[in-house]
């Protein structure tokens, strides 16, 4: 991951802490979102960005969400390593279909481009 990246990859995850901490979790979401766009590629900042978005369902009680979210928890890294630098962009969340290209906000694309 490139060093810009991660920059912004771990000012997401920053982002998202204070969000939940103060109870904001419409925020949380949004910059989990993005640090899982910002991380999709790399395996780790991959598999970190969905445990956070596992323990930020679960602390919401969203079930759903929590059911969706454990495959991907467990397959990032392994799944990352074989198919990561031709996947296109997801934004994380569970109830997203796997068959929709999502678009990137322009700000991210723009770090990603670097």
């Amino acid at each position: 991951m490139k060093a810009i990246v991660r920059k912004h990859f771990q000012a997401e995850l920053g982002k998202a802490k204070i969000s939940i901490a103060e109870q904001d979790f419409e925020t949380a979401w949004t910059a989990l979102q993005r640090a899982h766009m910002l991380g999709q590629k790399d395996a780790i900042p991959h598999a970190i960005s969905h445990w956070n978005m596992l323990k930020l369902a679960w602390r919401q009680r969203d079930f759903p969400e929590v059911a969706g979210q454990i495959v991907p928890t467990l397959l990032a890294i392994p799944l990352t390593f074989l198919f990561g630098k031709t996947r296109t962009f997801r934004g994380g969340k569970a109830n997203v279909n796997n068959s929709e290209k999502m678009s990137i906000p322009e700000d991210i694309q723009q770090i990603l481009d670097r």
